[in-house]
């Protein structure tokens, strides 16, 4: 590994590392190790891959700020719903299909009551949210892609589970060009467009413990419905005239003032294993203070490759190899430093197994 201290094309050796056949490292470099560049040298012909990761402190606390106040608890019995669709025509006009009525909010940010009865058909039928789009297992939330490709996120408040599964709840939308937010379990996830490899490449934002039954973009604000009926007004929060709806108003980057990203789970709990075959991928990128449990119920020891993949579309890397005595729960604290964005493991024999990872 070279540095060109100054950007002026001097190199210079920073550290040099050997790797077995197949093998594969990580890599933390110290605040001492410096340079504007960085390139990589091999001593011979191969293919490879070196992939690099920088990433912020994580200064945010898991509670999220008060702007948000109004907003139901995923608790809540009763909430202000709404499904919403930026109106065409050049109505210039966001509708709001509630259980109440239909309104529409305006460019002045008036959410009024309108005789539209065709308009909020329209909404129910065509932005009705989608059924068994996710899975929630005991373990994680699991997504299969268009590509079939097999995903598993962390789970939240078990709260979620009930209108999770009953459709209550919108669980993706495009919220920008190519962009959609991603609402999966209480956290919120930036899903790159199928394009760009979609699930591959996503990436928490923030946790919440909120009903959220809609959001959309809109005029360039950040709309959600799922609002508490006694909620009232804020700088955010705008209620129509005969108080029967309301919604938050304000901006996509607002979301990471709801807490850091946070979760548990894991691809398997307690799951018949097969000796060999690698568990599906689950996320581990963005999280912090990140730890690792796993057990069997085999009575001879278990050798567990714990793999990691840093890129989203690359190769698979192995971040350690354990051996697991019957009985025993093998516990691990990443690193602060260690960066991945998907987790998965390999065991050598076939058994029930638990890998649980919990991110506080």
């Amino acid at each position: 590994f070279e540095v060109d201290l100054d950007g002026n094309g001097n190199w210079v050796n920073l550290r040099s590392i050997r790797l077995p056949p197949m093998g594969s490292t990580y890599l933390s470099f110290k605040e001492s190790d410096q340079g504007e560049w960085i390139r990589v040298h091999a001593d011979q012909t191969t293919i490879a891959t070196c992939q690099f990761n920088y990433s912020d402190i994580e200064e945010r606390e898991q509670e999220g700020h008060d702007i948000f106040a109004g907003i139901a608890d995923v608790n809540s019995d009763e909430i202000m719903d709404g499904l919403l669709y930026g109106l065409g025509d050049n109505d210039r006009k966001l509708g709001v299909a509630t259980s109440k009525g239909y309104y529409e909010l305006d460019g002045a940010l008036v959410l009024d009551r309108k005789d539209r009865p065709e308009m909020q058909s329209f909404i129910e039928q065509k932005f009705a949210i989608p059924q068994n789009v996710i899975s929630v297992e005991p373990s994680s939330v699991l997504v299969v892609d268009d590509q079939d490709r097999r995903w598993r996120f962390p789970l939240g408040d078990p709260s979620f589970d009930e209108p999770t599964e009953a459709g209550k709840l919108r669980i993706c939308r495009e919220v920008a060009t190519e962009r959609d937010l991603f609402n999966c379990h209480g956290t919120f996830y930036e899903l790159p467009a199928e394009n760009a490899d979609g699930f591959a490449k996503i990436r928490p934002i923030a946790s919440h413990s909120f009903r959220i039954h809609d959001y959309a973009s809109y005029r360039g604000m950040l709309v959600l419905t799922g609002i508490t009926p006694d909620a009232p007004m804020t700088d955010h929060l705008i209620r129509s005239e005969d108080e029967q709806a309301a919604v938050w108003v304000g901006v996509i980057d607002d979301l990471w003032k709801l807490g850091k990203p946070t979760g548990r789970g894991g691809p398997w709990k307690d799951n018949l294993i097969e000796a060999g075959k690698p568990s599906d991928p689950y996320l581990i990128g963005f999280y912090d203070q990140r730890s690792l449990s796993i057990s069997h119920d085999s009575s001879d020891p278990v050798t567990f490759r714990v793999e990691v993949e840093p890129i989203g579309h690359g190769p698979w890397m192995l971040y350690q190899r354990v051996e697991v005595a019957p009985g025993e729960v093998y516990r691990h604290d990443f690193p602060d430093d260690f960066q991945a964005r998907w987790i998965r493991f390999v065991g050598d024999v076939s058994c029930k197994a638990t890998a649980w990872l919990d991110y506080q």
